[in-house]
């Protein structure tokens, strides 16, 4: 390994040969892996590095383990075997704020964005945004394609939800709720159902029974025969006491790009 190859002088740059180095492991590959030790907020204290079959695996006891930039293209990019994992991002600290993974997009670039899932994004705990949520699709209008964004409905409890079409016999309807809708709800939090005849001059609608199981609705003066939709909220299985206000503030990882400090 030559010195141009084992280090970057200039930057104090570890590259991926040195890493590999270090750990005695041999390595074919082009590019760096980089902790610049110039700046106390990366590559503080190495801890180990190896290659074998996790691939590549860097401890730090401080800073960033692996600082990757691209001009072009992809910065980092992993192909995976079904089950397994291209990229493992894991967060230990007690009692403090930590990341297993951060990313950051220049927001001067409207295109430009810190993750992009090019398929389903699954994920197993709470997904916060400071921003909408969104479900963006694209469709065909005289002017040629365009996207249309709609936004998520949000709301200070977890709610779950369900709605439909009934029609009253005998001034009467039993309305029997999905099975999932039960499976999710809380059967310990009301329940609110809303109404909507679909007719005319009909007697009023009252809700006489509403469980997370079935709703019965009958009409006031216990006759007539006519359509009306209904919508069942409840609340989801386990978010009751969900708090809404916290204290704190949002907080990034210190020294890099888009951070706070």
């Amino acid at each position: 390994m030559s010195d141009d190859d084992a280090t970057d002088t200039g930057s104090n740059r570890r590259t991926v040969l040195q890493l590999a180095a270090l750990a005695g492991l041999p390595v074919a590959m082009s590019g760096t892996a980089s902790a610049s030790s110039d700046h106390d907020h990366m590559g503080e204290t190495w801890g180990s590095t190896s290659v074998g079959q996790s691939g590549l695996n860097i401890e730090t006891l401080s800073g960033i383990p692996l600082d990757v930039h691209s001009e072009k293209n992809s910065a980092l990019s992993a192909t995976t075997d079904t089950g397994a994992a291209g990229v493992q991002a894991i967060s230990q600290a007690d009692n403090e704020t930590a990341y297993g993974l951060y990313a950051y997009a220049d927001s001067s670039n409207s295109d430009s964005y810190a993750v992009y899932s090019n398929g389903d994004l699954k994920v197993n705990g709470d997904l916060q945004a400071s921003g909408t949520k969104n479900f963006v699709q694209t469709v065909d209008t005289d002017d040629g394609p365009k996207e249309v964004a709609y936004t998520a409905v949000e709301g200070d409890r977890a709610r779950t939800e369900t709605a439909g079409v009934a029609e009253l016999d005998d001034g009467r309807a039993v309305i029997d709720l999905p099975e999932h809708f039960g499976l999710v709800t809380s059967d310990r939090e009301d329940l609110v159902v809303q109404l909507t005849p679909y007719a005319v001059d009909v007697p009023g609608l009252a809700v006489t029974e509403r469980s997370t199981d079935r709703v019965v609705v009958e009409s006031i003066e216990g006759s007539g025969d006519f359509e009306f939709s209904y919508t069942v909220r409840g609340v989801r299985d386990g978010y009751a006491d969900r708090e809404v206000v916290t204290d704190g503030e949002e907080t990034r990882p210190e020294g890099l790009a888009g951070s706070n400090s």
